[in-house]
């Protein structure tokens, strides 16, 4: 279900040796009036390092010696075999992109 390119796994292994992909509620602004139900927001995927505070609500699982935790509603999108992580550098910067994991919308 998950796959890591290999500059990742080199910077998760000098940072933590771990990583927690949750979803994050984003608040949408706006709706269509003439719909019955509003889009509150949409729950997108987040990618951080080191373990979760709180182990017991997350899923595990060890990729190429990464230690993966992430939480139970995570799930690939339709077109894509597995969640891929990435490594992302620009001048100085380096950080960590999700790839191929599925939002929700949050209907109210």
């Amino acid at each position: 279900m998950f796959s890591i390119d290999q500059a990742a796994v080199r910077y998760i292994n000098k940072q933590s040796g771990s990583i927690v992909i949750s979803l994050k509620l984003e608040p949408a602004m706006g709706g269509c009036a003439c719909s019955t139900q509003h889009i509150t927001g949409s729950y997108l995927p987040v990618i951080v390092l080191g373990p979760p505070s709180g182990g017991d609500q997350y899923n595990q699982i060890i990729v190429d010696g990464i230690t993966i935790f992430y939480a139970a509603n995570i799930q690939p999108k339709a077109d894509c075999s597995h969640i891929t992580v990435k490594l992302k550098k620009m001048l100085f910067w380096s950080w960590l992109e999700v790839e191929g994991v599925k939002a929700i919308a949050s209907f109210k």
